[in-house]
């Protein structure tokens, strides 16, 4: 495991380092197998300490990303962000294991990515993802601003249109803080 740590508006000390160093090796880093990078950043904006840990796993092929917001101290922050962490790499390699099973690209991947364990048959019948309903619809041409005007029309949290500017498929999304973000493919 390969840290790297970024600090903005916080003092960043060894201890904290430290702290979240240890945190991450012992309760994520034991399902790891082979190198992976992490980028871990400590935010202090105004009272709140924010932590946010991006994982590359597989020469990059995979990225974790979590991120948490504590009021008390950025030890808190580092404690709860790595309760997601683990949270998500668990269903990861659930999701390794049950599609490795169908398509054995997935079984190397959850080789190269993932400790054996004994749990790993006995997964749980709650993490299927079950896909409900499929929605198909013909996309618009139009400029980012109009489609989050169309965002904000029908009150979704996202909004699936082609922009005319480029001819590619985009999505603008409502941020948390209330503003707006623009995905764009790259291949």
């Amino acid at each position: 495991m390969k840290f790297n740590f970024v600090s903005q508006n916080f003092d960043m000390n060894d201890e904290i380092k430290n702290f979240a160093m240890d945190k991450i090796k012992n309760h994520v880093g034991r399902l790891l197998t082979g190198e992976c990078n992490i980028n871990v950043r400590f935010i202090e904006i105004g009272f709140k300490k924010k932590v946010e840990v991006t994982m590359y796993l597989n020469l990059k092929k995979r990225i974790v990303h979590a991120e948490a917001m504590n009021t008390q101290n950025m030890k808190a922050a580092i404690d709860e962000v790595v309760d997601i962490l683990r949270k998500q790499m668990r269903r990861y390699k659930e999701r390794l294991n049950r599609l490795s099973k169908k398509n054995s690209s997935f079984a190397e991947e959850s080789n190269l990515s993932f400790v054996a364990d004994e749990s790993d048959n006995n997964l749980d019948e709650e993490t299927v993802v079950n896909i409900e309903r499929i929605k198909s619809f013909a996309v618009k041409p139009m400029d980012p601003e109009e489609a989050v005007m169309e965002l904000e029309l029908i009150g979704h949290s996202f909004y699936v249109f082609l922009n005319s500017l480029t001819n590619e498929v985009n999505v603008v999304y409502k941020r948390k803080n209330g503003s707006y973000g623009l995905i764009e493919p790259k291949v």
